[in-house]
Order: C-alpha cells, then sequence, then structure tokens
C-alpha cells in the first residue's frame, strides 16, 4: 500500500465536503456536512486548508485531516479515514506526518478533542505523545420552561469573543475560545446581564445549542451563571436546550444546577508540545 498526502487546498470544497462524510462513515457519531456547514466551519475555528492534508492511498483520496491555526498553535479539527483503509496502519501514519508538519511550520503545540468512549482514537493520539488536559461533557434540557426572566441586553458576537478572551480560562477548548466566537454570525445571539455572559445558537430554533456561558471572576460564585440560563430559557419556552460535548467538566454543576442533564458521550481534550 503506498500512501502519500497532498494539500486538502488543492481539491474543490464540495470534494472536501464528500470526503470528509465518507472518512466518518459508520463513526462512533453521526458526522454529516452540507457545503454550507462545512465553510462555517472552516470560518469559525480558523482551518486552513493549506496545512490541511488528504490521505492517498495507491493514489486514491482515503482521508482528510483539518487542521485550524492560531499564532503557535494548530488544532487537528478533525481527523477520519474511509472504512475500507481502517485497522491498517493508515492512521498511525498519517499523524505522525501531521505532527511533523506541525514541526515544520515551527508550531509551539498541537491540540484536539477526542471521544472518550472511542479508545482506538484515544490509545492513537497517547502514542503520538498528546497529554490529557481535561474531560469535556455535554448537557441537555428538553422541553424547558422557566418563570424566571430577568432582563439581559443583546451584544454583538465580536464583543462577546473580546469579554471570553479577556475572563475565561486560557486553555479553554478551541470551539469555545474567544476567537471562536468572535466569528459566529447571526442567527447566534450573545446576551449579557451585569457581569454574566451567554452565547447561543439561534433561540427560536427548536434545538438551541449554548456557546459560552461566562462570569466575570467577580462575579462567580453568586449563582448569576445558573440565573441567566433560566432567564434565556423563559425567553424561549418550550425548546430544547444542548451543551455540546466541548464543556469543561467542571462547568457542569451550574448547569445541573439549572436543570440540565449530562449525557454519556465525553471528550478529552488532549496537547502535545512540538
Amino acid at each position: 500500500m503506498k500512501l502519500d498526502l497532498k494539500p486538502a487546498s488543492d481539491y474543490p470544497l464540495p470534494d472536501l465536503t464528500y470526503l470528509l462524510n465518507l472518512s466518518f462513515e459508520n463513526y462512533l457519531v453521526p458526522v454529516t456536512f452540507n457545503l454550507i456547514q462545512f465553510l462555517t466551519m472552516l470560518r469559525k475555528d480558523s482551518v486552513d486548508l493549506s496545512a490541511s492534508r488528504v490521505l492517498i492511498a495507491d493514489d486514491q483520496p482515503a482521508g482528510l485531516a483539518l487542521i485550524a491555526r492560531r499564532g503557535w498553535t494548530s488544532r487537528l479539527a478533525a481527523m477520519g479515514i474511509v472504512q475500507s483503509m481502517r485497522s491498517k496502519g493508515a492512521a498511525s501514519w498519517f499523524m505522525k506526518k501531521l505532527i511533523q508538519d506541525g514541526r515544520d511550520r515551527k508550531d509551539h503545540d498541537m491540540v484536539l478533542e477526542v471521544i472518550e468512549q472511542n479508545q482506538h482514537a484515544v490509545r492513537l493520539y497517547q502514542k503520538c505523545g498528546f497529554q490529557t488536559i481535561r474531560r469535556l461533557i455535554g448537557l441537555i434540557r428538553k422541553d424547558a420552561t422557566e418563570s424566571l426572566n430577568g432582563a439581559m441586553a443583546e451584544i454583538d458576537l465580536r464583543e462577546a469573543g473580546k469579554m471570553i478572551a479577556q475572563s475565561g480560562l486560557s486553555d479553554l477548548p478551541w470551539q469555545l475560545a474567544g476567537e471562536t466566537i468572535a466569528h459566529m454570525n447571526p442567527p447566534a445571539r450573545a446576551f449579557c446581564r451585569g457581569a454574566g455572559l451567554i452565547v447561543t445558537s439561534d433561540p427560536n430554533a427548536e434545538h438551541v445549542v449554548i456557546w459560552s456561558l461566562l462570569m466575570e471572576p467577580d462575579a462567580r460564585g453568586n449563582h448569576l451563571g445558573v440565573d441567566m440560563l433560566r432567564s434565556v430559557i423563559a425567553s424561549h419556552a418550550g425548546k430544547t436546550w444542548h451543551v455540546p460535548a466541548i464543556f469543561p467538566e467542571e462547568f457542569g454543576k451550574i448547569f445541573e444546577h439549572a436543570g440540565f442533564e449530562k449525557e454519556e458521550l465525553s471528550q478529552w481534550q488532549m496537547r502535545l508540545e512540538l
């Protein structure tokens, strides 16, 4: 089997979308992108197609790795192998090449998130030297209603990103970082109340994703986060509210106090010093 790599930027975007979906066929969780969703991910997550790679096996596309970049840090945003090539050593070969690419770019580190229950992938990254930072969890609250409805002011998503960059954890998962939030566009929304901030997907949809919940340091420990969750739910009653499994586990109690239930799926946030 002859393996090679080509820059993802050599391929048309529809072809990359198709290859991404094919590379995650029969994955642990469904992964399906249309072209618009793929373009949104590239923009929001700072994916660099010139640094991303298509795996070539015997002259045919056999996998895709999307590399996001900010400063001296790169993130493995996605890596998948087509089903016919799995368990043949291609993933290990691919990962070693991606790490070497990062070193050649003189990146300082590479980060990723991997589903904890995907033991094969966890072992691959551990074998390549990645160290665990923390567990990431997801939570959900269905058909939610609340009576508490305190006033919140809507702010620009760029301002929300700035607040997160200034007051959030310095090692937040990539998708929760201030830079990511600042690259979101409406219908996503950002609301603040005093020293608290919440960012959601379109709250008028039936299924709403919470992308950020932040309290500035001086306001922590006074139930502001719980009150903000209840207030935004009260303003948009009857929805399903979802916290994706990219939130640090230490944030979980805030959501549980607001009636959310922890989901079974979890992830490891990992880092490799290059």
